[in-house]
Formats: structure tokens, sequence, C-alpha cells
């Protein structure tokens, strides 16, 4: 389970400040909160509908018909799937939908999506636990997304020297609260 949290950090640090420092920037619109809380609730939606929808498809066709070496390519395919219909429902019916054209991007690149996709098969023991895994993950990068985005509002606003301005400040943010979670290490055992 120690694990899986750490491979959880890992992606929501990936999925949320890799794109801000490399100038894909989803959270610098007028409302950044909302934004973010419409990138939460798609990651949700996303995640706790792949994560069954792959074991599914790992247990009903790659494993029945000894097609296991074109696990990865089908989850891709599963995971570009599942995020452009979860955007068009967000669209459509959604109040958290960001503006942004690069919503499907990064949607449909989630590394976490993938990674929950690609362990569910492995580590779930029936669909219930897989859908559980994956609502589960998606609450968890929901609250590190929001968690993240309130922290970077709040230091977009203090008095920083410019040296420390944008991307270093967020890189010793992030080290900071990598080393805070690391404290969480071995308190549950696999």
């Amino acid at each position: 389970m120690s694990s899986l949290l750490v491979i959880l950090l890992s992606a929501v640090l990936v999925c949320h400040y890799a794109p801000a420092i490399s100038g894909l920037r989803p959270f610098e619109e007028s409302e950044p909160l909302d934004n973010a809380i419409g990138i939460a609730v798609a990651s949700l939606a996303t995640m706790a509908l792949v994560a069954p929808l792959g074991y599914v498809v790992e247990h009903a066709l790659l494993e029945r018909y000894g097609l296991g070496f074109l696990r990865t390519f089908v989850f891709v395919i599963l995971v570009m799937i599942v995020a452009q219909l979860v955007g068009l429902a967000m669209q459509r019916h959604g109040r958290w939908h960001p503006i942004r054209n690069s919503f499907a991007l990064l949607m449909t690149a989630h590394c976490a999506v993938l990674g929950i996709a690609l362990l569910s098969t492995s580590r779930a023991t029936s669909l219930v636990n897989a859908l559980l895994w994956g609502c589960s993950a998606g609450l968890a990068f929901g609250a590190m997304l929001l968690t993240f985005t309130t922290l970077h509002q709040r230091l977009r606003h203090a008095n920083v020297p410019a040296v420390f301005r944008d991307a270093p400040l967020a890189l010793v943010t992030i080290g900071l609260m990598a080393l805070a979670f690391m404290g969480f290490t071995g308190i549950m055992r696999d």
C-alpha cells in the first residue's frame, strides 16, 4: 500500500507541476481553483472508469487470448477514449470544465490514469476492488491537486525574492512536500 502512495504522489507532482513549469499552465486563468476542481473531478471520473474497464479488458480479452504483450498499447487507447468521453461529458454537463484547449491534452496524457489502469489489473482481485482502487486514487489525486493549487496561489502573492519566483519556488515547495509525504512510508504494509 505504501508503494501505491509513493506512485500516486509522484504522479501528482509530475502531472501538476511539470506542465506548469514547461509553459502549459491550466491553472493560470481567472479562476485557478475552479479549474483545479474541474481537473480533479475529471481525473476522478476518468480513473473511476479506466480502472474497472482495464480490469475487464485484461482478464476477459488479453489473458484469455494470450495477448498480454499488447497491454500497454491497449490501455493507452482505453485512456484516450475514456478521457475524451469524460471531457465531452464535462463540457456538456459539468460545472467546472476548464476553458483552455490544453484540458483535452492534459487528460489524455495523464500519467496517473495510465498507472492506475496498469496497477489495477495486477493488484485488484475483483471488478469491485478495481473500481474502489480507481475511485480512491482519483480522490487522492484530487486532494493533492487542490492542495498544490492553493499552495501555488498563496505563494504567488507572497513577498518572494525575484530569484526564487515561479519554477525555483515551485520545485523547493514540491521537495519539501515530498519529504513530508515520505513520512507516511511504512505506515501500512502491503
